[in-house]
C-alpha cells in the first residue's frame, strides 16, 4: 500500500504540468513551419549553433525522435555545427519537460536545466564547426509523425497523445516506478549522511546513473526527484536530468554510427562537461528542494479534482498503449503459424512509433496480409500472409517505399 500510494502521489505531481506541456508541444508542432527552421541553420559558425540550440530547447523531442530530426536538418542544408547543437540541446528539454520540471522540482532547477542545455548545444556546435570535416551525410530521413488530417484541435491531440505520449509512455512509467521505489524504501534524506555525495563524487555518481539509462527528459524528472528525496544534492539531480536523456547506450551508438566518431566525441564530452559544471554551480547556490512528497496535499476542491482528473488521464494513457503493445506482441507472426507464412522486410529510416504506425497501416491494407508487426528499433517488419497467393511481395515493398522508407532486404522466414 505504501508503494501504491507513492506511485499515485508521483502521478499527481507529474500529471498537470505534463499534460499542459504536451498540449503546448502539440500547438507548436501544428503552427511552427519546419522549412523556416532549417533555412536559418545553413551557415557554419556560432550564430547557427546558437539558433539551433534556441530551436531545440523548446521542441518536445526525446532520444528516439531527435536523431532523425537532426539528420533531416542536415539534409535540408544545416551546418554540422547546427546539427550537433540541435542534437545536444533538444533531448534534454522540450516545453513539456520544462513544464514538468518546474511543476515537480521548482523554477530554479527548470531554469538551470534550460540554460545548461542551451549552453551545451552552443558550445558543442561551435566546436564541431571548428574541427573541420567529420559529419557524415544524413541520407534519407523521414518525418516521424503520421500524415496529418483533420481540424487543428484534432491534429494537436493526435500529435501530443498519439505521437509524443505514445513514444514516452514506457519511460514515463519506468520513471514513476523508480521514483516510487526510492521513496518507499529510503527515508527522506537518508543518503545525505554520506557527505561525500555532496561534492564532486555525487555529481559523478549521478552521471554514472544517467549515461547508460535510456530515459526521456520527462521520465527523468520523477527519478531526479526521488534522488533528491533520498538525499542527493540538487546539482546531482541536474546532472541526471541532462545526462539521462542526452546520453544513453542506444542514442550514443546511433550518433556514432550516423554522424561519425568526431562528432560523437564532441557530443558526449560536451554533455558530460557542461552537466558537471552546471551541477557544481547549482550545488554552490544551496537551493533546498524536498522532491516529490507523498504526504497529504493541501488543495482546494477544484484544484484537487483537476489534479486527480489529470492523474487518471495519465494512467489511462499508459494502460491504453501498454495493452495495445502487448496485443501487438502476442499477435506477432511466428514460423509455426498454421494460417499463413511469414514474410520479413528490413526497413531503413524508421525512428519512432509514428514511423511504425505509418508502415503498419500501409502494409495492413494489402491483400493477403493477415497481421503485421513493425519494429522501429529493430528496423524490420514481419507479415503473416495468407498461403492462398493473394499476397505479392513487390506490393509490400512499394507500400513501404511510398510511406517514405527504404527496404534493404526481404525474404520468407
Amino acid at each position: 500500500m505504501e508503494f501504491i500510494n507513492a506511485v499515485w502521489s508521483t502521478i499527481l505531481a507529474l500529471a498537470p504540468s505534463l499534460i499542459f506541456g504536451l498540449m503546448i508541444a502539440g500547438i507548436l508542432h501544428v503552427f511552427v513551419r519546419k522549412d523556416r527552421i532549417s533555412s536559418h541553420l545553413g551557415q557554419p559558425g556560432f550564430r547557427s549553433s546558437m539558433k539551433a540550440a534556441l530551436i531545440g530547447v523548446p521542441l518536445p523531442l526525446c532520444s528516439c525522435g531527435v536523431l532523425p530530426a537532426a539528420l533531416g536538418l542536415r539534409r535540408d542544408g544545416a551546418s554540422k555545427g547546427a546539427v550537433t547543437s540541435f542534437l545536444i540541446s533538444t533531448p534534454q528539454t522540450g516545453i513539456d519537460s520544462i513544464a514538468v520540471t518546474w511543476g515537480v522540482l521548482g523554477w530554479p532547477v527548470a531554469f538551470a536545466k534550460v540554460i545548461a542545455a542551451f549552453l551545451a548545444g552552443v558550445i558543442g556546435g561551435t566546436i564541431a564547426d571548428k574541427t573541420g570535416n567529420g559529419l557524415k551525410d544524413g541520407g534519407a530521413v523521414t518525418d516521424c509523425a503520421e500524415t496529418e488530417t483533420g481540424s487543428i484541435p484534432q491534429r494537436v491531440w493526435n500529435y501530443f497523445f498519439g505521437t509524443i505520449f505514445r513514444d514516452i509512455y514506457r519511460w514515463l512509467a519506468l520513471g514513476i516506478i523508480v521514483s516510487a521505489l526510492i521513496t518507499t524504501f529510503l527515508e527522506p534524506g537518508q543518503l545525505s549522511e554520506y557527505t561525500v555525495l555532496g561534492g564532486p563524487l555525487g555529481l559523478l555518481a549521478a552521471l554514472a546513473i544517467g549515461i547508460p539509462l535510456y530515459v526521456c527528459s520527462i521520465a527523468s524528472v520523477p527519478i531526479a526527484a526521488g534522488l533528491i528525496y533520498a538525499g542527493f544534492p540538487v546539482g546531482s539531480a541536474l546532472v541526471f536530468l541532462m545526462a539521462g536523456p542526452a546520453t544513453n547506450a542506444a542514442t550514443m551508438g546511433a550518433v556514432r554510427k550516423t554522424l561519425g566518431a568526431r562528432v560523437f566525441m564532441i557530443y558526449i564530452l560536451t554533455v558530460i562537461g557542461v552537466s558537471l559544471a552546471a551541477g557544481g554551480v547549482l550545488n554552490s547556490l544551496n537551493i533546498s528542494i524536498s522532491g516529490i512528497q507523498h504526504t497529504g496535499h493541501e488543495m482546494n476542491s477544484i484544484t484537487s479534482s483537476l489534479t486527480a482528473g489529470a492523474g487518471i488521464l495519465l494512467i489511462t494513457g499508459i494502460v491504453w498503449f501498454a495493452v495495445r503493445d502487448i496485443h501487438r506482441y502476442l499477435s506477432k507472426p511466428s514460423r509455426n503459424d498454421k494460417d499463413g507464412s511469414v514474410f520479413q522486410m528490413q526497413i531503413e529510416g524508421m525512428g519512432c512509433s509514428g514511423c511504425e504506425m505509418k508502415v503498419m497501416n500501409a502494409l495492413s491494407e494489402l491483400p493477403g496480409v493477415l497481421s503485421v508487426n513493425v519494429s522501429a528499433s529493430g528496423g524490420n517488419a514481419l507479415l503473416n500472409v495468407d498461403r492462398s497467393g493473394d499476397f505479392i511481395p513487390k506490393m509490400a515493398v512499394r507500400a513501404v517505399e511510398q510511406s517514405g522508407y527504404t527496404v534493404r532486404e526481404e525474404c520468407n522466414v
